[in-house]
């Protein structure tokens, strides 16, 4: 009976760590969908004179930098989820658990950093 509990609870680990990658890949999916519409649109800005289309100037003046910024975000949290999904894969085949607090913590406080940074850029804009 034992077996068959180590068995299937091994069987949820698994499928929770699976829906846990899956989770990631849609908000990195959604990171890059919400970057490429954010080029997209301050191109279309651009062409009808509501943004200035000056691009001599420093790569923070233009918004579609902001855009690729959240691709290049995007695409780092595609990188993170693998390198997740592999860890917590391994430590449910070897029964041991390795939390990584001091990644989750650079991670978030790297996010709010850049999240912080790009909400006061966008208000000096106006």
């Amino acid at each position: 009976m034992s077996i068959k509990r180590t068995g299937l609870a091994d069987l949820r680990s698994h499928l929770a760590n699976e829906r846990t990658h899956v989770a990631y890949l849609r908000t990195s999916i959604s990171l890059i969908g919400f970057g490429i519409t954010i080029n997209r649109f301050s191109i279309f800005l651009q062409e009808h004179g509501k943004l200035a289309s000056d691009q001599t100037g420093p790569m923070l003046r233009s918004s579609e930098h902001a855009g690729a910024g959240m691709v290049v975000i995007g695409l780092a949290l595609i990188v993170w989820s693998l390198y997740r999904y592999w860890h917590v894969n391994q430590d449910i085949e070897t029964a041991r658990f390795r939390p990584l607090h001091r990644a989750v913590i650079m991670l978030t406080v790297l996010l709010v950093l850049a999240g912080g940074f790009t909400a006061f850029w966008l208000f000096i804009q106006q």
